[in-house]
C-alpha cells in the first residue's frame, strides 16, 4: 500500500503549499490503480483535510517536539497514520505505522522516522483512552474536536447557538448520502429506477418533495454504469434541485442562469420546459463554458446556448428579455464543508468583499428580468451577509421587485430560505424567490 500513502502524502503537501484543491492531483496520481487502491488515496487524503485540527491536538499531546518544528513532509505523513488509526477501522495500526515509516525513511533521515514512530506507537497504546479535548473555551474544544477554524465557529454559534453550531460542524464531517436526479428527457424515473436495480442490484429511495430524484449509497458504482454513459442522470444535491422547482421554468420561456458553471440547474431547468424555448447559461471562465456545452450535449439538451463574460459587467441588448432568471452568485461556499473539506480553511478576511460582488451581480441580473418575470437569488453559504442581507438592500432599492411565498416538502416561506445541513440533510443553501412587477 505504499503506492497509495505516498499519492496521498504528495497531494496533502501540495494542497498545504498552495491550497490547491486535491481533485486534479489525484485523478493524475492513481490512473492504473484499481478503485479499492484510489478509493483508499481518496480517504486518507480528504479524511486527513477534514480532521488536520483534531490530528494535529493528538500529536500534541505525544510530541516532544512543538508542532512548528516538526518539518511539513513529516508531519503530513504522521497525520496521515493517525487518520487511519482513529477513523479506518480496516487498516491495522500496525500496518498503518509502518507504512508510515517506510516514507518518513525516505527523507534519509533516521532520526525523524525514530521519533515519527515513538508518537504513533504512543497514540496506538492509548487509542481508546486518548487525553479529552479541551480547548480555554467552548468554541475553541468545538473548534479542535470538529477541526474548523476558531472563527468560522464562533460566528456558527452566534447563528445558531451552541448546540446547533455542534451539529453542523458534526454534520460537516459527516458522510455524504448522494442525492441524483434523473434526466426524464432520455428515460423515466421508473425505467431508470428498474435499470439501477438490474446494473447495481438494489433498489434507489426517492428524494423528499422531489420529483425525478433518489439518494443512493452507490454513487462510485452508479458513475461506472451505462445509465450514466447515456446521460439519464445527473448527480445534483437536493438543495440544487429544489432552487430550480421553486423558480418553475416552463415551455417556451427564455431563462437566463449568469453564473451557470458546471451548468447542474441549467441542465434541470430545461428538463422542466421540455426542451422547448431558451437557455442562456453564462459564466466567466471559457473552459467553465465548454463544460457546460459538452453536458448538454451528454444529456440531450438542446436550448441552451452559452455566453463567457463577466456577470457584475451590463448588456444593454439584453435588458428586459427574460422571462426566469437563476443568480446563482460567487459566495464564501460555508454551506458545502461536507463536500469540500477544504473551504474551512478560507481566510476570513478573504470574504469581506463577497456582498459587494453578489450584489453587484443581484443588480445586473434584475435588470435582464421582464415585468411579470421571476428570479431566485441563490448560494451555497449559510451567512446572512451573503444571503438575506443582499437581498433585503436589493429590494430597498428596488421598489418593482417583491419577495414570492413558496413551500418545499408542505412546510411555508416568505419567499426565503436556508437550508441548512443538520437541519434539511442538504448542502447549505440559500434561495430568495424575486417577482418583477410594475413599479408602483
Amino acid at each position: 500500500m505504499a503506492g497509495e500513502r505516498e499519492a496521498a502524502l504528495g497531494a496533502l503537501l501540495e494542497f498545504r503549499k498552495d491550497g490547491s484543491w486535491p481533485d486534479l492531483y489525484l485523478k493524475k496520481r492513481t490512473e492504473g490503480m484499481d478503485s479499492r487502491q484510489a478509493a483508499l488515496v481518496s480517504a486518507i487524503t480528504y479524511g486527513v483535510v477534514q480532521n488536520t485540527m483534531l490530528i494535529d491536538f493528538y500529536i500534541s499531546q505525544y510530541s516532544s517536539l512543538k508542532m512548528n518544528r516538526i518539518s511539513p513532509y513529516v508531519l503530513e505523513a504522521m497525520r496521515m497514520a493517525v487518520y487511519q488509526m482513529l477513523f479506518l477501522d480496516r487498516i491495522p495500526d500496525n500496518a498503518a505505522v509502518n507504512e508510515t515509516i517506510k516514507l518518513v525513511k525516505k527523507t534519509g533521515n533516521q532520526r525523524a522516522a525514530g521519533f515519527a514512530n515513538g508518537v504513533l506507537r504512543q497514540i496506538g497504546r492509548t487509542k481508546d483512552a486518548l487525553p479529552p479535548v479541551k480547548g480555554k473555551s467552548m468554541a475553541e474544544t468545538l473548534s479542535i474536536k470538529y477541526s474548523h477554524p476558531l472563527w468560522m465557529v464562533k460566528r456558527f454559534i452566534s447563528l445558531f447557538g451552541a448546540d446547533g453550531a455542534e451539529q453542523l460542524l458534526k454534520t460537516d464531517n459527516a458522510p455524504v448520502i448522494p442525492t441524483i436526479r434523473v434526466n426524464t428527457l432520455k428515460t423515466t424515473a421508473t425505467a431508470f429506477a428498474e435499470g439501477c436495480e438490474a446494473a447495481l442490484g438494489h433498489g434507489l429511495k426517492a428524494a423528499d418533495g422531489l420529483e425525478n430524484a433518489f439518494y443512493t449509497d452507490d454513487l462510485a458504482g452508479l458513475l461506472k454504469s451505462p445509465m450514466f454513459e447515456r446521460g439519464e442522470v445527473y448527480v445534483q444535491d437536493a438543495a440544487s434541485q429544489h432552487v430550480v422547482a421553486l423558480l418553475a421554468p416552463r415551455p417556451g420561456e427564455r431563462l437566463m442562469d449568469i453564473c451557470a458553471a458546471p451548468g447542474g440547474k441549467s441542465l434541470l431547468a430545461a428538463q422542466l420546459m421540455e426542451d422547448r424555448g431558451e437557455i442562456l447559461s453564462n459564466d466567466i471562465y471559457p473552459h467553465k463554458v465548454r463544460l457546460i456545452e459538452q453536458n448538454a450535449e451528454k444529456y440531450g439538451v438542446h436550448i441552451i446556448n452559452t455566453a463567457c463574460s463577466d456577470a457584475s459587467y451590463h448588456i444593454d441588448r439584453l435588458e428586459n428579455s427574460f422571462d426566469r432568471i437563476i443568480c446563482d452568485v460567487p459566495c464564501s461556499g460555508l454551506g458545502i464543508i461536507r463536500k469540500k473539506p477544504d473551504i474551512r480553511y478560507k481566510d476570513e478576511k478573504s470574504l469581506a468583499g463577497l456582498p459587494a460582488l453578489q450584489a453587484s451581480i443581484l443588480e445586473n441580473a434584475a435588470s435582464y428580468l421582464k415585468t411579470g418575470g421571476r428570479m431566485i437569488y441563490t448560494t451555497c453559504t449559510i451567512l446572512p451577509e451573503e444571503n438575506e442581507n443582499v437581498v433585503r438592500a436589493f429590494l430597498a432599492g428596488h421598489r418593482d421587485f417583491a419577495l414570492v411565498d413558496f413551500s418545499i416538502c408542505g412546510k411555508q416561506y416568505g419567499g426565503i430560505k436556508t437550508f441548512l445541513p443538520h437541519v434539511d440533510g442538504t448542502d447549505g443553501f440559500f434561495a430568495a424567490l424575486l417577482e418583477r412587477r410594475t413599479a408602483q
